[in-house]
């Protein structure tokens, strides 16, 4: 079974923010990143998102789409990954619902809904390895990268 490690960037830590920015990285460095360009404006994002998120997305075309687009997207992207997956996480309860939401029309048939392999790597740990691998904090495919990197040892 494949981990699949998840995160996500959104406009504010209240309930109902709106997701800025999604990755998956599996267990072989393979990526699905993605910008949305339609599901929030900048006055909803907080100051922290403003200061710390939105300087550190990667602002190339090749990753901004709508929402519908990551939908059928990252769907896609899991299917390709041809064996049964399960989402790795170290915030479960904020970023799998903005996952859930863009899979909810066609659930990819191999990932597995029930189970959450937790990922719980310490700050030095973390720190260590975007020092090492020069990555964004706030980022949401460089933070599922220092997770893979973390849980995985490579």
């Amino acid at each position: 079974m494949m981990k699949l490690f998840l995160d996500t960037e959104f406009t504010d830590l209240i309930p109902g923010a709106k997701l800025i920015s999604i990755a998956l990285v599996d267990e072989h460095e393979n990526f699905f990143y993605a910008e949305l360009t339609d599901t929030y404006e900048l006055k909803d994002c907080s100051n922290f998102v403003k200061s710390f998120v939105l300087p550190f997305l990667k602002n190339d075309d090749k990753y901004r789409m709508s929402f519908y687009e990551c939908s059928l997207a990252i769907g896609n992207w899991i299917e390709d990954r041809d064996v049964e997956c399960i989402i790795a996480s170290d915030n479960p309860s904020w970023d799998l619902p903005y996952l859930e939401k863009l899979l909810k029309p066609l659930w990819p048939t191999n990932l597995n809904h029930s189970m959450i392999f937790p990922v719980h790597l310490s700050t030095a740990v973390k720190d260590e390895i975007v020092i090492t691998h020069d990555y964004d904090i706030h980022n949401a495919l460089d933070d599922a990268l220092v997770m893979k990197k973390g849980t995985l040892n490579n």
